[in-house]
């Protein structure tokens, strides 16, 4: 219930409750807002340098094998070129596939059918 405009007392009472309340609030925050800022959580940061990680070596290795194949065939900047286009796709392949989620094993289960040849007649 919303107290009378001219009543002040009511008012101090009700703003006395609602800063309890905050007070309380702020305080069961604080300690879960500290968990989280704490400088020893680290995972973030080292599945971040995985992706790049695997990004890069996706592209490294492509331009190796393509300067490597520019150097034995003789056209230079080709086989760079399209390894190195090739080195990209495989990054971003590795990347995406280590951030998509994992099937379960169970999914994959083929369904379970009648043999026909280990029927032995029962069912004719």
């Amino acid at each position: 219930m919303v107290p009378a405009p001219g009543d002040t007392d009511a008012w101090d009472a009700r703003r006395e409750k609602l800063g309890a309340k905050l007070a309380e609030h702020r305080a069961r925050n604080a300690s879960q807002a500290q968990k989280e800022r704490s400088p020893g959580t680290t995972q973030g940061i080292a599945e971040g340098l995985k992706l790049a990680s695997e990004f890069v070596a996706g592209i490294i290795v492509g331009a190796a094998i393509g300067y490597g194949i520019d150097q034995l065939a003789g056209t230079m900047p080709f086989g760079l070129i399209v390894f190195l286009m090739i080195g990209f796709a495989a990054g971003v392949k590795n990347v995406l596939s280590s951030v998509s989620p994992k099937p379960s094993p169970l999914a994959k289960a083929p369904p379970v059918t009648k043999d026909a040849s280990r029927d032995n007649g029962e069912n004719r």
